[in-house]
C-alpha cells in the first residue's frame, strides 16, 4: 500500500474528484480518506499545517499502516526564479530550517536513488514535466521575495513547504521508502499574504479574514491571483499523484 500525506483538504480537491472508490478514513486520531489506485490500497492522511502537526500525524499513521512507500505531497512556494505556479517539484533532498536564525542547519535527508527513479519514471510515463532539487521545510511562512531569496542562498533549495522534513524523518527512522512530490502555488516574486487567517487545518477563519481585509484593503486585489495559482497547483498535483499511484510497485 501507499501512504500519502497532505496538509489541508483543498490541496487534493481535483484528485478527490477523480478517484472513483473513495471512502473516509476510519482510523481514530487521523483525518483523511482511502481509495484503490492501480489495484493497490492508497491511504491519504491530512497532517494540518506545520512541522509539529505533521510529525504527530506521521507517527500515528505509520504506527497503524505498513506502507511500501510514503509520499509527502501538497503545495509549495518557489525559491527558484525558474518555477511557476502549477510546476511539479520532485525533491532530491529535504532540509529542515533551524528553529532560530543562529542555529546550525541540520543535515539534509536524501531521497533514496531507487525511490527517486521510480517517481521520475512514473511522471515521465505520464508525460509530466517536473523539476528536481532540494526542498526546504520552514517553520514559518516565507511571505515575500526577500525571505525566499535568503532561504535559497542559505540552503540551495528550489522550493519551500512546512511539513515534508517531519514526514521524511519519521519514515527514515522506520526504514520506509519515502518521496516528496509537490506543486508550486506561489512564484518567487509572489507575496504570500494573510497566512495567519487560516487555522492549523488550512481552514479560513472568517472573523480574522474580515479584520485583515479591513486593515489591508489592497490584499483584496490579490485574491484572484492566489485562487488561480491554487487551482493550477492542485490540478498539477492530481496529475502527479495519480501518475505515481498508478505506477508499478517499488521492489526491494
Amino acid at each position: 500500500m501507499i501512504l500519502i500525506f497532505y496538509a489541508f483538504s483543498r490541496e487534493l480537491g481535483p484528485l478527490k474528484r477523480r478517484l472513483k472508490e473513495r471512502v473516509p478514513l476510519a482510523e481514530p486520531g487521523l483525518r483523511g480518506f482511502e481509495s484503490r489506485t492501480g489495484g493497490r490500497r492508497v491511504v491519504f492522511v491530512a497532517t494540518g499545517i506545520g512541522v509539529e502537526r505533521a510529525s504527530e500525524a506521521a507517527r500515528i499513521a505509520m504506527d497503524r499502516f505498513s506502507p511500501e512507500l510514503v509520499i509527502g505531497t501538497g503545495v509549495v512556494g518557489a525559491l527558484s526564479a525558474g518555477l511557476s505556479p502549477g510546476d511539479i517539484v520532485l525533491a532530491e533532498r529535504i532540509m529542515l530550517a533551524p528553529a532560530d536564525e543562529g542555529d546550525a542547519q541540520e543535515p539534509a535527508i536524501t531521497i533514496a536513488h531507487d525511490t527517486l527513479r521510480h517517481c521520475e519514471h512514473a511522471l515521465r510515463r505520464a508525460g509530466l514535466d517536473f523539476a528536481r532539487g532540494g526542498l526546504l521545510t520552514s517553520r514559518r511562512v516565507l511571505a515575500n521575495a526577500h525571505a525566499k531569496l535568503h532561504a535559497k542562498e542559505q540552503t540551495g533549495a528550489i522550493a519551500v513547504d512546512m511539513e515534508s522534513a517531519a514526514l521524511a524523518s519519521e519514515a527514515l527512522r522506520r526504514g520506509i521508502k519515502f518521496a516528496v512530490v509537490r506543486t508550486v502555488m506561489d512564484a518567487l516574486g509572489d507575496e504570500v499574504f494573510g497566512a495567519e487567517l487560516a487555522d492549523g487545518q488550512g481552514r479560513v477563519r472568517p472573523l480574522a479574514a474580515a479584520g485583515y481585509l479591513a486593515r489591508n484593503p489592497s490584499a483584496i486585489a490579490q485574491l484572484p491571483r492566489m485562487m488561480r495559482n491554487l487551482a493550477r497547483a492542485t490540478r498539477s498535483l492530481a496529475d502527479a499523484v495519480e501518475a505515481i499511484g498508478l505506477a508499478a510497485p517499488l521492489t526491494g
